[in-house]
């Protein structure tokens, strides 16, 4: 039986709820699509709500995963836990919160399936923060303000409505280098640098601030390519990540061993590998002999920036700029 009731992830009143199992219902919101939570995990939304994931993340991944795969997240208490539960669980790219290439090409494509025109102009009210995983107007203006700037979108000249008016300044549309760009594989136009971390070291700060900054300083889009369960063997999208990512990137702070195949498979593809390590592992000498020959970068959670200009400025010096 249905009824209204604010929304438990972002709150909006008046949203259509219904019973779909045992402890399970279904949300229908037009900021975070469709979705399925555990009666446990709306409780502690509703009540208690939990410091992660923040809600604007949360409410992104459910209204991606419905627009996008056309699928039903399940929201649980495990996805409340971590990162890395939370990357487990998503069937999509669920950017970190400096992560702006990301969100910037979820707000294309969004634009992209609006448009039923080349020159359709799309409007953006609240409902579409979630498209781009914003947290707020300010941030989703950034975010087409960043796009605008690449050259991918433009506001609809003349349209422009009096300050004050509901969606003023927030009518955009795809000029025709954004129509090409949809057209055209992401790795055609942006090299990707895959990034073996362990799930021990995955913190929301030290993949933005240091790993994912230093593959954008470098020309790369960084991506996560063992954040997800491998159930006793390797996964098939794991291998697939190293084959279309231009260079790996394999942290040893862990001794994960597969960041050990990972590199090792790329090397045997023939693309470069480049090594990290925490900065407390690597003096105790903890990495095995036949990695010591080779340069590491080493990292620590105090000194992020210049990790990213280090592994940068060594990515640059053995392939140059892409």
């Amino acid at each position: 039986m249905e009824n209204r009731t604010p929304c438990p992830v972002c709150k909006t009143p008046n949203v259509s709820h219904s019973g779909a199992g045992a402890s399970t219902s279904e949300i229908h919101c037009p900021r975070c699509g469709r979705f399925l939570i555990q009666t446990l995990a709306e409780t502690r939304l509703l009540n208690s709500p939990p410091p992660f994931p923040p809600s604007h993340l949360l409410s992104g991944l459910c209204r991606n995963t419905w627009d996008n795969l056309g699928e039903k997240l399940l929201v649980t208490v495990d996805m409340f836990q971590s990162w890395a539960n939370l990357d487990k669980t998503a069937k999509i790219l669920v950017p970190r919160d400096t992560d702006l290439p990301a969100k910037g090409d979820y707000l294309l494509k969004y634009i992209r399936r609006k448009s039923k025109s080349l020159a359709d102009t799309v409007s953006f009210t609240p409902a579409e923060l979630s498209v781009g995983f914003c947290a707020n107007k300010k941030e989703l203006l950034f975010c087409l303000s960043y796009l605008s700037s690449k050259g991918l979108v433009e506001e609809e000249p003349g349209n422009q409505k009096p300050k004050g008016a509901a969606n003023a300044g927030l009518e955009y549309r795809l000029t025709p280098a954004g129509w090409l760009a949809l057209d055209v594989p992401a790795t055609a136009t942006e090299p990707m640098a895959a990034v073996a971390l362990s799930l021990e070291n995955d913190t929301d700060t030290l993949w933005s601030q240091g790993f994912a900054a230093a593959a954008q300083k470098a020309g790369y889009k960084a991506v996560r390519i063992d954040s997800r369960e491998h159930a006793n063997k390797i996964n098939d999208e794991m291998i697939v990540g190293v084959r279309h990512a231009r260079i790996l990137v394999a942290d040893l702070s862990g001794q994960s061993p597969l960041a050990y195949f990972q590199a090792g498979l790329a090397a045997g593809l023939g693309k470069p590998v480049f090594w990290t390590c925490e900065e407390r592992a690597a003096q105790d000498k903890k990495l095995h002999l036949e990695i010591r020959q080779h340069l590491v970068t080493t990292w620590s959670n105090d000194k992020l920036d210049d990790f990213a200009l280090r592994l940068c400025h060594r990515i640059e010096a053995a392939l140059g700029r892409p």
